[in-house]
């Protein structure tokens, strides 16, 4: 027999099939992974989209939040100016109702202190009208000077009077002596109100 013709065929037999059997290991081996890759690729994408949805998701909330913030903060800022507003047109129209009124002190009366609206002068003897009117009371200790139909000027503490009920007086006309110091009251509407007082003026609301 050729031993070596047949030793020959079946080494190229056994090359042939060694062949076959790697090859077909080669593939197998090598088509695993481009499964795994493709699994896992597709797995990332789904991943990937449900975390683009879960942030507009969020983003939507957070945009819905802020709008909710928004117009609480214009509600409240609207509220307090219109607060602002009104307390400035309360005051203004507080303002526009009060007014003030005014009689110079004479020179020779020297403020001693102002106290339940009452002023309290000394510096001489002679107490002298502080402002021009007509004198609608006069009694042993006080005369009372009307200056207009609802403000009247009493003049208190006095011990001789020198004018009458119905006479008009001028600024600085001598009304009575007093010892020691006088009281000076003004009354608006019968009502005694309080009195600012310096060294020049005394000043109340009418």
């Amino acid at each position: 027999m050729d031993f070596d013709g047949v030793n020959s065929i079946v080494c190229d037999a056994e090359e042939a099939d060694w062949l076959d059997v790697s090859y077909s290991e080669r593939n197998y081996v090598q088509s695993q992974p481009t499964k795994a890759s493709k699994k896992g690729a597709s797995r990332f994408k789904g991943g990937k989209a449900l975390k683009v949805a879960a942030i507009a998701l969020l983003c939507a909330a957070l945009l819905a939040a802020l709008l909710f913030v928004d117009g609480q903060f214009a509600k409240d800022v609207f509220n307090t100016a219109k607060a602002a507003y009104s307390a400035t047109v309360f005051d203004n129209s507080t303002q526009q109702q009060v007014s003030t009124a005014s009689i110079a002190i004479p020179s020779n009366a020297d403020l001693l202190g102002v106290e339940d609206g009452l002023a309290t002068f000394g510096g001489g003897k002679a107490a002298v009208s502080f402002s021009a009117g007509q004198v609608v009371a006069a009694t042993e200790d006080s005369v009372t000077v009307a200056l207009n139909d609802t403000t009247k000027v009493v003049y208190g503490n006095l011990t001789t009077v020198f004018v009458n009920a119905g006479d008009n007086v001028s600024a600085n006309t001598l009304l009575a002596k007093y010892q020691g110091q006088f009281t000076v009251a003004v009354s608006v509407a019968d009502a005694v109100v309080d009195v600012i007082a310096d060294e020049t003026q005394l000043t109340w609301s009418v």
